[in-house]
């Protein structure tokens, strides 16, 4: 298959999440919540850790301890982080299920779905946070523990692509769930994944394209441009965001013999590559 027909596929790919979006325009909301949540938790934890202990602060970092506050100040970083947006991640795909069956999905669905599956996703947080914090000290170490990191960050990546769908929609552990979601990659779609690289592309050149367009408006009205581009380009990102989770829950759909809504099943096989 050429780089063409992949960029094809991929934007062929993007319309449907699009207009699966379309069909539900609630599943906006939860990308939304997730960039606001992460926001408000993190400002709070930052801002309230310096206003409370700002000198203990200063003082554990000039020390020779400031190595393992650093890794511990990043872990808990990932921890939240990884927590937002798995939970919001969950919701979102649940809801693109229930829309997948022609179902009604809503907010509250979406909520309350997550929250029944809270120690499942707590469990999936704990161990992204702690390969996280592994592939940063790798990463510290030199450009070829960055290139090191690099490549396992993406072989990671495409190990535990169904992960978050086999946890939270079937009875199984977070280490079951990953080995599962490994032999669902080799076994079924091969290991190169590409669909990664159209999503991101078409998200890049969305945010160009508001860049560009508050570049237009600045020269009229430099405030009103900044505002304009900054808030095309959250939009394009959420808008993303949303299209690629939904993307993911009907890739694993297809692969369990499911509805996939406005996804066509050729299209859906597609975006990997087979090996030989």
């Amino acid at each position: 298959m050429s780089f063409m027909t992949r960029i094809s596929n991929g934007w062929d790919l993007s319309k449907m999440s699009l207009a699966t979006i379309q069909k539900n325009k609630t599943l906006l909301i939860f990308p939304v919540l997730s960039t606001l949540s992460m926001i408000m938790i993190i400002g709070s934890f930052v801002g309230g850790g310096f206003f409370f202990f700002g000198d203990e602060i200063e003082a554990m970092m000039q020390s020779e301890s400031s190595n393992i506050t650093g890794y511990a100040g990043v872990f808990l970083f990932y921890l939240v982080n990884y927590f937002i947006v798995i939970f919001f991640n969950t919701a979102l795909m649940h809801c693109a299920v229930k829309t997948f069956y022609d179902e009604e999905a809503t907010l509250a669905d979406g909520i309350s779905f997550s929250m029944s599956r809270i120690v499942k996703i707590l469990g999936w947080t704990i161990v992204s946070a702690t390969i996280g914090i592994i592939l940063e000290v790798i990463a510290n170490t030199g450009k070829i523990g960055q290139i090191v990191t690099a490549f396992m960050g993406i072989a990671w990546s495409l190990l535990t692509f169904f992960v978050v769908p086999i946890l939270v929609f079937q009875d199984k552990g977070v280490i079951e769930s990953i080995k599962d979601s490994g032999r669902m990659m080799k076994d079924k779609w091969g290991e190169s994944l590409t669909m990664n690289m159209s999503f991101g592309l078409f998200q890049i050149l969305g945010v160009i394209l508001a860049a560009g367009l508050g570049f237009l408006i600045a020269k009229i009205n430099l405030v009103l441009g900044i505002a304009v581009a900054v808030v095309a380009a959250v939009l394009v990102l959420t808008v993303f965001a949303a299209a690629k989770t939904i993307f993911i829950a009907a890739v694993y759909n297809q692969v369990n013999g499911r509805p996939t809504g406005t996804f066509d099943a050729t299209v859906l096989d597609s975006a990997f590559i087979r090996k030989n």
